[in-house]
């Protein structure tokens, strides 16, 4: 969903700046990814993974980092400054759509994770915002953000479906929409919801 919300805000009609706001929108998560990849070959459980290890302090540091603020603020705020004042090439506009799509990702994060939250303003402090929303908690509106989300990432995925004309992407687009539409729809068939 980050991804497709990145290359549809800051691409729509420049294929470059849609790579990037791609980008930008899994770009806060690679931290987390990268340890989880790391962990799991080395051949530690996903119950261990995230029921102990998540919650260590070397790696809220480093979901810290990968969704700060001021990181990708200062990003976006220094490229959009540079494209104010002309800067030549194109690296000012993919730094402004990848650190912008990051800051968006980082701002969804922020309004949906409770106790998984993440310190957004380190290393200025170590407070999280606990949300009265979790993206995966059904006792904290799981299944009804889920739904949201499913319904948005389709929107999103038949919007840029509409704006690009490459088949591959088409195709990858096409296979977002089916994954979306599948996964809801498998929940709510086999496990009750």
């Amino acid at each position: 969903t980050h991804i497709l919300m990145g290359a549809l805000i800051f691409g729509r009609k420049m294929p470059r700046t849609a790579w990037a706001g791609a980008a930008g929108g899994i770009a806060p998560d690679v931290p987390m990814l990268a340890i989880v990849a790391v962990l799991r070959l080395s051949g530690y459980s996903f119950g261990d993974i995230f029921g102990r290890l998540y919650w260590e302090n070397w790696w809220q540091i480093a979901n810290a980092i990968g969704h700060n603020f001021l990181l990708w603020g200062s990003v976006f705020v220094l490229s959009a400054y540079l494209i104010r004042r002309q800067a030549q090439g194109a690296l000012p506009k993919l730094a402004f759509a990848f650190s912008g799509s990051a800051l968006v990702h980082s701002a969804i994060d922020f309004l949906c994770h409770r106790e998984d939250a993440h310190m957004q303003f380190w290393p200025l402090t170590r407070w999280k915002f606990v949300s009265p929303v979790s993206y995966w908690d059904s006792a904290y509106f799981g299944r009804e953000f889920g739904l949201f989300e499913a319904m948005f990432g389709i929107a999103m995925a038949i919007a840029l479906f509409r704006i690009w004309q490459s088949w591959p992407v088409r195709t990858a687009f096409a296979l977002a929409i089916v994954l979306y539409a599948a996964v809801p729809a498998f929940f709510s068939f086999n496990l009750g919801g």
